[in-house]
């Protein structure tokens, strides 16, 4: 009984310390603020996605949203259907996709800069086992290079010299 009393003891006090783990959220931008005033808070990120958008004859407002991070526990990981290589990196001008084996169907390519802003689309067609891509038209930099096969997807950070 006493073990008992003694593990319900440290249960108990255990559980204020780990309510007080909270996940947070990062919201990647460049320029963002708090500001507030009696009755109203207003907080802004540059580079945060927007939802709708508003116009009037002088003005166009935009809104976005930050919320809370909601983590939904799967039961199991699900992994982009192929082995991928991409090299060199960094690159100069032209960066290789690699498959282990190629693919069965149709692969989107899409590339962003750091900003997000969506700078080549292309595709790698079903059975392909090699894709290049040419980036010597864009300047040096971070950019992200997104791989979709059907609703699954890899990212990948690429650097251009």
């Amino acid at each position: 009984m006493k073990q008992f009393i003694v593990f319900f003891i440290i249960i108990i006090l255990t559980l204020p310390v780990a309510a007080q783990h909270k996940n947070q959220q990062d919201v990647i931008s460049s320029a963002g603020s708090v500001d507030s005033a009696p009755g109203i808070s207003l907080s802004w990120t540059l580079g945060e996605t927007f939802i709708p958008t508003f116009h009037s004859s002088d003005l166009i407002v935009s809104h976005g949203f930050q919320q809370q991070l909601v983590v939904t526990v799967v039961g199991e990981e699900i992994e982009f259907p192929a082995d991928v290589t991409v090299y060199p990196n960094p690159a100069s001008d032209i960066i290789k996709i690699c498959f282990a084996m190629p693919p069965e169907e149709c692969i989107s390519v899409s590339l962003f800069n750091s900003a997000g802003k969506l700078v080549i689309t292309d595709f790698i067609e079903a059975f392909m086992p090699e894709k290049h891509l040419d980036m010597h038209d864009l300047s040096g930099g971070i950019y992200y290079l997104k791989l979709t096969s059907g609703n699954l997807s890899n990212i990948y950070k690429v650097v251009k010299l």
